[in-house]
């Protein structure tokens, strides 16, 4: 989600000179050029906004935006600091500051302190404060704090307002018993949320379904969080709350398949997982998304430029690997455990083992089950399928889809022959959590391991594809 545009702007007098609309224009066209994968002429804009007024934050919060889009994560904080330094108060730079220090600079601690800092501010609606709280939470959570983090969570001052917000938006008819503007009534704080603007001024109906959209996806990252401090209790009843009010909501069928598979309730996560399935299929496909033929050729393009030999292994058999380009995968994959949003998925099968068929090979046989032979057998790669729909979920143009396109692919495969973290950096990979790194264990005993390994098979097959 954008930032403000022309904050200020649409505060400040005109001075009879056009300056403050000169100023919005300037601001609304570079975002809407950033949006459109045009940083260069974004910049543009955003420079003939300082000109103007150089003393308003929102250019250089638009500045901080187009650096980190064209790849300098140090240029888009220097912007960051600069916003802040300029208005201390404006929320936006604090949070976008820690998330680059987090995502892009690997400084989770210092991506904290933006946090702290922006606790301070003298106004926070309930809102802002969660959206606060929960970047603060995943820098703690990276930082390897994650007690602190459950600390933060367990006691959010907004989530009540967050949460009656929801309801009051699913339920319209509602909006109007809320009691009068109270700031110690919950309903009516949320219900203000829902109905006025900064100043007051009614909301349209546009409007409020924009407000009731963020603030679902304020709701959708506190379960998310708390999937992620294993807090699996708080994060399916919120959810039980949000498929009753939004039963058409993909993403909270999303969570609640994941939060269910994480409790251990199987099917209730594989009937979640195929409604996420029928509801993402509603979508439409965005116009610039590369046909099938084309994705299935950029495929094959990228396995056959990649220099790491444990993925050239898999590929470069004599044989051309198979890739399937599909939207979604098949539902039968789904009620296997397999994520309704996966980009991509390696496809593998164990060759038949050889079986004793001659007499004198009978006594090696006894006792022998076809289970642990093939247990013994390493898996093959067999093909490569690759998910053109739910790619294009996490990107907003064809070149972005590009990129996700390629390390959707390579993680896949590198998950597939379990690369270490050095060869995973050296794909411009993230590293693996500290949790999915197999340690080097003692050898065990024979009794219990057939079961031991087919249980590790089928946790590492959903953690591969619920990235």
């Amino acid at each position: 989600m954008n930032p403000p545009m022309g904050r200020d702007a649409e505060e400040s007098p005109d001075f009879g000179f056009g300056e403050a609309s000169r100023y919005a224009a300037h601001l609304d066209r570079g975002w809407a050029m950033l949006d459109r994968g045009d940083p260069a002429a974004a910049r543009t804009s955003a420079e003939h906004a300082q000109e103007a007024r150089p003393d308003d934050p929102d250019a250089a919060v638009l500045l901080g935006a187009i650096a980190l889009a064209e790849g300098d994560p140090d240029g888009s904080l220097r912007a960051y600091e600069r916003a802040i330094e300029l208005d201390p108060e404006y929320l936006e730079p604090h949070t976008a500051a820690a998330q680059v220090c987090l995502y892009d600079l690997d400084d989770p601690a210092r991506g904290l302190r933006y946090c702290l800092d922006a606790l301070e501010v003298d106004v926070l609606s309930p809102f802002e404060s969660i959206d606060v709280h929960l970047v603060a939470a995943e820098c703690e959570l990276a930082a390897q704090a994650g007690a602190e983090a459950r600390r933060r969570l367990a006691t959010l001052d907004g989530e009540p307002v967050l949460m009656s917000a929801l309801r009051l938006g699913a339920r319209p008819d509602l909006l109007e018993e809320a009691a009068p503007e109270d700031p110690d009534d919950v309903d009516a704080v949320a219900a203000a949320y829902l109905n006025q603007d900064a100043d007051g001024d009614a909301l349209d109906e546009e409007e409020r379904v924009d407000r009731i959209g963020r603030a679902l996806q304020l709701a959708f990252r506190l379960v998310r969080m708390r999937l992620d401090l294993d807090d699996l209790e708080a994060a399916a009843i919120t959810l039980d709350e949000l498929l009753r009010w939004y039963p058409a909501e993909p993403d909270a069928w999303y969570l609640s398949s994941e939060a269910n598979h994480r409790r251990g309730l199987l099917s209730q996560a594989c009937v979640a997982a195929i409604k996420t399935l029928e509801l993402d299929h509603e979508q439409e496909v965005p116009e610039w998304v590369p046909s099938f033929a084309q994705v299935h050729r950029r495929t094959i393009e990228l396995l056959k430029a990649c220099s790491e030999p444990a993925i050239v292994a898999l590929v470069d058999t004599g044989q051309p690997i198979t890739v399937m380009v599909r939207d979604a995968p098949a539902p039968e994959l789904i009620m296997e455990g397999v994520d309704p949003r996966v980009g991509a998925l390696a496809l593998a099968g164990r060759p038949m083992p050889e079986m004793p068929g001659e007499a004198g090979e009978a006594g090696e046989a006894e006792g022998l089950e076809l289970g642990d032979l093939e247990l013994g057998t390493p898996l093959q790669l067999t093909g490569l399928a690759v998910y053109r729909r739910n790619l294009s979920r996490f990107v907003r143009n064809a070149e972005h889809f590009d990129q996700e396109l390629r390390l959707a692919i390579l993680d896949e495969l590198s998950a597939f022959v379990a690369l270490p973290n050095e060869a995973r950096q050296r794909l411009g990979l993230p590293p693996l959590p500290e949790m999915l790194v197999a340690p080097e264990e003692e050898p065990e005993p024979e009794e219990g391991k057939g079961e031991r390994k087919k249980a590790k098979r089928a946790r590492k097959r959903r953690v591969r594809a619920g990235k």
